[in-house]
């Protein structure tokens, strides 16, 4: 009996050896930020790799679909290019993602692929395979063939983090181009598809089906990208604006090819 209290001793002895030490590596790692840092992309890189490989055995499922979606983005294209070769007055170049052409002038679309995507969360995100090795950094908008996705929040050599629209911590500005009117997106978490515009005054007729696009003093995004059309209008009187939704026409559930606009000389940051 001796024998044996005294080999599960020994064999306890390690045992707790070996976690006191995972527990002081653990402390040290979190209260210490370069290894947080290094283990934080450690394991971006470990889940871009896996879903990668995902998305790679999932490809030719998809290949079909996108190749539609970009017939159909031709097609309106020559179809809005000859409507602006015909002398009958201007067309107001609606395609895609892009409401008015305006909005290419000094951007390159670097077409990008999402590696991971979030569902169901209030902090919505995309990892995508591109990075700071093709010229991406944090601030640049990111696009897919029907409108406006996200923001790129962070970057490593070869992929970026995207926050998309259904993100509680990203507002951007929006503008009604029937209107003039400006405001400022955001979302409440709960439906996905759907944004608030608010800060729209009282005074400027909003109705349901116009438009919505980024907004010309927009500084994240490049000003008449297409977001979505007003699918419903409440007053609130005690605030003095209207309390507007959007509805998207980015499909978060379907997003199809993305495209990082990234403009031909790089965005400087205001000095304070």
């Amino acid at each position: 009996m001796r024998e044996l209290k005294w080999l599960n001793l020994i064999f306890r002895v390690p045992l707790l050896w070996v976690l006191a030490q995972g527990v002081s590596l653990y402390l040290y790692i979190i209260s210490t930020p370069a290894p947080s840092e290094t283990v934080k992309r450690w394991s971006t890189d470990l889940s871009a790799a896996a879903h990668g490989l995902l998305q790679w055995i999932r490809r030719p499922f998809t290949a079909m679909a996108e190749v539609e979606q970009l017939q159909q983005l031709n097609t309106d294209l020559l179809e809005a290019l000859s409507e602006l070769s015909q002398p009958q007055g201007p067309a107001d170049g609606s395609i895609g993602a892009w409401g008015t052409f305006e909005a290419l002038q000094g951007y390159q679309l670097v077409p990008a692929r999402a590696l991971y995507q979030t569902l169901y969360l209030r902090s919505n995100y995309l990892l995508l395979d591109k990075g700071g090795r093709d010229g991406l950094y944090p601030g640049l908008g990111v696009i897919s063939p029907m409108g406006a996705v996200g923001l790129i929040a962070e970057t490593t050599a070869t992929y970026s983090m995207v926050y998309s629209l259904f993100h509680r911590d990203v507002h951007i500005a929006l503008y009604l181009p029937k209107q003039g009117a400006m405001g400022l997106s955001s979302w409440g978490g709960t439906t996905f598809n759907r944004l608030k515009l608010e800060y729209v005054p009282l005074y400027i007729p909003v109705e349901v089906g116009e438009e919505v696009w980024t907004a010309p003093n927009a500084t994240l995004f490049p000003k008449g990208i297409r977001v979505g059309k007003v699918s419903q209008v409440k007053t609130d009187f005690t605030g003095g604006f209207y309390s507007i939704e959007v509805q998207t026409y980015t499909d978060w559930h379907r997003l199809g090819p993305l495209y990082v606009l990234r403009p031909h000389s790089p965005i400087v940051p205001p000095t304070p």
